[in-house]
């Protein structure tokens, strides 16, 4: 399969030089997943069935590599203040160790997912606790709702594993956040996604083979999925900020859950996907 990609300018320019992961550093993962909607103070739809065993994995993976420290909760404990931002939302908590998203390298949030492609450009996750300010927390650098800025502190990857995560319609029209930190790489889903055993499958092989190097390859890689059949195809799509062409590439190919790379500021967003993927949910890519 061929992978492309598509540039765009960020929409704030960016000047701050980075360097790869270094082994003296504190290594933190800050990881969530949604399986249950139901219930008492829960928020509400059709319940999931492989968050826990999804995410479950690359929290082992990351204690087995070593890292300092690995939050990981599920249901309920995934809040809309641990994920949304202090300078957007009032009741936002995110650099908060050790469940805040932001005060970790590396991020993940398996969920329900949805877009908006129309007057304001945002994508969003569904929470597990609607004691809070929402049940459904939107990123993007445009929308007048828009509840979270990842990456003006340590956050280096964030995972959304949920439908319409990295929508193009979204990124296309710039509305994805450009954050003046570490973050270089986010990785999520053109279109719907599937809760499957072959999904978690295609996780398990990805985490396997992107300790050091390929997390944005090896992501478009192993969870793009296209099943016989028409606009029914599972389109991962890896979203990278940096200064150049070659730059993102460099990051695209070599950073890794272990070691993120990450050599230049943050001034451009790349796009990569694989060329002809054509999801439900989405137009063809």
């Amino acid at each position: 399969m061929r992978i492309d990609k598509y540039t765009i300018p960020s929409m704030v320019l960016l000047g701050a030089l980075l360097a790869a992961g270094t082994a003296d550093a504190a290594r933190e993962g800050t990881l969530y997943y949604v399986n249950d909607f139901d219930g008492a103070d829960a928020c509400g739809g059709s319940d999931l069935s492989w968050g826990d065993d999804t995410v479950g994995y690359l929290e082992d993976k990351l204690d087995d590599w070593g890292f300092d420290s690995v939050y990981y909760h599920g249901n309920r404990w995934l809040d809309f203040e641990d994920v949304s931002d202090a300078d957007e939302n009032v009741n936002g908590e995110d650099e908060v160790s050790s469940r805040g998203i932001d005060s970790a390298d590396i991020g993940m949030m398996y969920s329900h997912g949805g877009k908006n492609c129309s007057g304001s450009h945002y994508s969003s996750v569904k929470m597990g606790d609607n004691d809070g300010a929402s049940c459904t927390l939107l990123y993007s650098s445009s929308a007048a709702g828009n509840d979270s800025w990842w990456g003006d502190t340590d956050l280096n990857a964030m995972i959304i594993d949920t439908c319409s995560s990295a929508q193009w319609c979204v990124w296309n029209n710039s509305a994805y956040f450009h954050a003046d930190g570490n973050f270089a790489t986010f990785l999520g889903f053109h279109g719907l996604s599937y809760d499957s055993r072959k999904h978690t499958n295609n996780f398990e092989d990805f985490v396997d083979n992107s300790r050091y190097n390929g997390l944005g390859d090896n992501w478009v890689d192993e969870l793009t999925r296209r099943p016989i059949g028409s606009n029914n195809d599972e389109c991962a799509v890896a979203i990278i900020f940096e200064d150049s062409s070659s730059d993102a590439d460099f990051t695209f190919d070599y950073m890794g859950f272990d070691d993120w790379k990450t050599p230049g500021s943050h001034s451009t967003s790349y796009y990569y996907y694989i060329n002809g993927c054509d999801p439900d949910g989405g137009n063809a890519l």
